[in-house]
């Protein structure tokens, strides 16, 4: 071997050295990425579970919050044991709310087997309890809320009514033609449209 052909192997020795010292570089950085990814999968998992966990706990305190106050409503107002049922389930990757009535122990959504007063009691309690959510404000206007109630029960809607403003310390004005759903109200106005004019008159 000469010594030009030693020098080109010298060369080429020289050049495959630095290209393994460069692939060893690069093996060490995937590596370390590999590394630092593989934790945060580890850390991401740990994260969904606790996630996890704590949605799977406020889902239960929420079905329980709602669910106590409408059974609280009704049966303020009905003599049936009539309870008002959440459950929170995860179907199809999404999450969804079914909202039962339950008597004697069968479960049954309130529009396939109630009449619609209990609906009215029960929308009007879920109003409440949504506002107890976040109680953005104190006032709860209302138009004819227990229109579908029987006469006999406008009495014990209106003490319902009371005892929820009390208790919540929430203002709530309502309007209806019911008779005996004022029983409770700490003021009545009757509002009569004369011509094109509307007069107020406050009852005692």
């Amino acid at each position: 071997m000469n010594l030009n052909e030693f020098e080109k192997v010298k060369e080429s020795f020289l050049d495959a050295k630095a290209r393994k010292n460069l692939l060893e570089e690069q093996l060490l950085d995937l590596e370390s990425e590999y590394q630092i990814q593989h934790n945060r999968s580890e850390h991401g998992e740990k994260a969904r579970l606790i996630f996890q966990a704590v949605a799977k706990i406020t889902q239960k305190n929420l079905e329980f919050h709602i669910s106590k106050l409408v059974t609280t409503a009704l049966s303020s107002v009905f003599p049936d044991n009539i309870e008002f049922v959440v459950r929170i389930e995860n179907r199809r990757n999404k999450t969804e709310c079914d909202l039962l009535f339950k008597e004697f122990g069968e479960e049954y959504k309130p529009l396939e087997g109630s009449g619609f007063g209990p609906i009215d009691v029960a929308t009007f309690a879920l109003r409440i309890a949504f506002w107890s959510l976040n109680k953005n404000r104190a006032t709860l206007i209302l138009d004819e809320p227990f229109r579908h109630l029987s006469f006999d029960l406008q009495t014990k809607a209106s003490e319902m009514i009371k005892m929820i403003s009390e208790k919540l310390n929430m203002q709530i004005i309502m309007i209806s033609h019911q008779v005996g759903i004022d029983e409770s109200a700490d003021k009545m106005f009757v509002v009569e449209k004369q011509g094109m004019i509307s007069k107020v008159k406050e009852l005692n």
